[in-house]
């Protein structure tokens, strides 16, 4: 276990904060929308292909309890080829948190604030998960704690309350897009966001019991496509074929309803939960980052990175894409090969290494 984090969690918390890193993203850029009606079968094979994925990492860390993702390729592969590796592994983090600011800025200032500068809130959101950071995992993990059940009655409550409102017919035709065409759009929504629980090897280590790891994972990855799955039911089921026509159809189907004992847009509400997903999920990938290069470097503590690498990750949110037409093309196309690369060949690589060196001897873990 890394002497930078001294933090415990259970499985049951590890779950969780999966969850609320699930949803994360997904809450405004939900995967598989490219399906249109069949959109929630391209969410369940999304998730089973990212099973298969977490199935691959977590074998990875039953072999090695105790270490986390920049400790097991320092132990496979030689100290330096290791740490090469170990730092694409970080700049994955790195990046993918970079891409989780730019989704929230550009969804805040198009649908609530659209005169507020993307800058404005790429700034707070990237403050507020620095003192999540600061105060190590168990703080972040406490912080789910609340926002996830939170966030997840809402997401129940705006789905019960539109049932009234929503036509079947709008998911018929069932495989309706050619199948090839169904599976690619099926493996984007399995990179994002499922494939992406792969930066838990960061995370299992500190597990009050290790051997929970691999059953929590798979609870959370179903648990986390189920209710995205609920996201998508409403979009179809609510906007129908217009769903294709709106850049956030889930915050468009909050929108045609307010409930009788809130008196406020109801919206609004839905979209602060939206936001601390944004956060859970920032918080995690920030905190990886910031872990990972403390492993690396051998560093004594980890603060002095926490503004430097936060600073850092706003910079390339903004220069990472020119527009919102370019961040959801990127998704739906070099992404695919790109978190692939990450999320099954390194681990996968990894693992068979570690086998045909027989590293380490056998022991019981996760």
């Amino acid at each position: 276990m890394s002497y930078l984090e001294q933090g415990k969690i259970s499985g049951s918390q590890l779950v969780i904060l999966m969850v609320g890193f699930l949803l994360g993203s997904s809450v405004v850029i939900f995967p598989g929308q490219a399906a249109r009606q069949d959109a929630w079968i391209a969410i369940i094979i999304g998730a089973v292909e990212g099973g298969i994925f977490a199935l691959i990492f977590t074998t990875l860390a039953r072999r090695f309890p105790g270490k986390t993702m920049v400790e097991i390729l320092e132990t496979v592969f030689s100290p330096y080829l290791g740490k090469l590796i170990a730092v694409i592994f970080v700049w994955y983090a790195f990046h993918d948190g970079s891409f989780v600011i730019r989704n929230f800025t550009d969804f805040f200032t198009t649908t609530v604030m659209i005169e507020t500068p993307n800058i404005v809130f790429a700034v707070l959101l990237t403050i507020v998960a620095a003192l999540a950071v600061g105060n190590g995992l168990e703080v972040i993990t406490r912080c789910s704690l609340v926002l996830v059940p939170l966030t997840v009655l809402f997401l129940l409550v705006t789905f019960l309350a539109q049932l009234s409102q929503v036509e079947w017919t709008n998911f018929l035709p069932v495989f309706e897009i050619p199948v090839w065409q169904l599976l690619k759009i099926s493996h984007s929504a399995a990179v994002f966001p499922f494939g992406e629980t792969v930066f838990f090897l960061m995370v299992f280590p500190f597990l009050n019991r290790t051997k929970e790891c691999r059953r929590k994972t798979v609870i959370g990855v179903l648990l986390g496509a189920l209710l995205i799955n609920i996201i998508a039911w409403g979009g179809i089921g609510v906007l129908g074929p217009t769903r294709a026509l709106f850049t956030y159809p889930a915050y468009e189907v909050v929108k045609m309803f307010n409930l009788p004992f809130i008196n406020t847009r109801f919206e609004i509400i839905v979209v602060i939960n939206f936001l601390t997903m944004g956060f859970l999920k920032l918080a995690v990938l920030y905190y990886v980052t910031v872990l990972g290069l403390g492993q690396i470097f051998h560093l004594r503590s980890l603060r002095p990175l926490i503004i430097p690498i936060g600073i850092l990750m706003i910079i390339l949110s903004i220069i990472n894409f020119s527009g919102i037409t370019e961040n959801f093309e990127f998704n739906t196309t070099s992404n695919l090969i790109y978190s692939t690369f990450f999320q099954l060949v390194i681990p996968l690589i990894t693992l068979i290494v570690a086998m045909f060196r027989r590293l380490p001897r056998r022991e019981r873990g996760c």
